[in-house]
């Protein structure tokens, strides 16, 4: 696994020469000693650490590949995640951009109905067209017959402090005054399931994603939709 993950990371250094492992380091969020123990394949990661190095140094084929091959569960788990979509699984240019609240603003327009540089400018100013040029400089953005459109309808990420960010974006840009009574902000803590109720849950999220992807496919509009859902699992006792 080591020497897989260090092949991984030699192609990611050599692709720009201003890349560094003290930069993938800031980019995945890993301590540098960590990393630098792992690139010389001096100790095991854990699983976390090496989905936050995937998520910087791998495309969403070589990264479903590596996980595939030595972390056949979480594979599986991944594999659920993104199949049927339009999926990209986010990389480290595309991670730091979408940490900023104007670039993850400017990528969900992008992804609805698409944007223009007059509307980013009137809604942004000068730093949102800066974030605009860097968005179509790493091509998260394309531009066509005028209009600027997000290359992915659907993008999945990994690593833990991005769905966090993201998070925060939602509910930093979330505006209850334009949508009305048809927006709602909503979160469900159990006190504790059973066995079975934990997998009735879970068919029934399974469910309510498909039912989410065909209205996605069949009622395309103007209006932006942000939705994130989070299940956490813990056993009673647990620290």
């Amino acid at each position: 696994m080591l020497e897989d993950l260090k092949q991984l990371i030699d192609a990611w250094l050599k692709d720009r020469v201003t890349r560094n492992l003290s930069l993938l380091s800031r980019q995945s969020g890993v301590p540098y000693p960590t990393l630098r123990r792992v690139y010389q394949q001096e100790n095991s990661p854990t699983l976390e650490t090496v989905l936050a190095i995937l998520n910087v140094v791998a495309t969403s084929d070589s990264a479903l590949s590596f996980l595939n091959l030595h972390f056949s569960t979480v594979s599986n788990w991944v594999g659920k995640l993104v199949k049927g979509l339009d999926a990209h699984i986010t990389g480290g240019d595309f991670n730091e951009e979408l940490r900023d609240r104007i670039s993850f603003a400017i990528v969900t327009l992008a992804s609805a109905g698409g944007t223009s540089f007059e509307a980013i400018d009137q809604k942004f100013g000068e730093y949102g067209l800066a974030k605009l040029r860097r968005l179509m400089e790493i091509e998260v953005l394309y531009e066509k017959d005028g209009i600027l459109r997000c290359r992915y309808e659907n993008f999945s990420v990994l690593d833990p402090r991005l769905i966090l960010d993201q998070i925060r974006h939602t509910v930093d840009l979330f505006d209850m005054q334009q949508l009305g009574s048809q927006a709602v902000c909503a979160q469900l803590h159990t006190d504790g399931l059973d066995d079975i109720g934990v997998s009735e849950l879970n068919e029934r999220l399974l469910k309510f994603e498909e039912d989410l992807q065909k209205i996605f496919a069949t009622r395309k509009g103007n209006n932006v939709i942000m939705l994130s859902y989070i299940s956490s699992f813990l056993k009673k006792g647990d620290l």
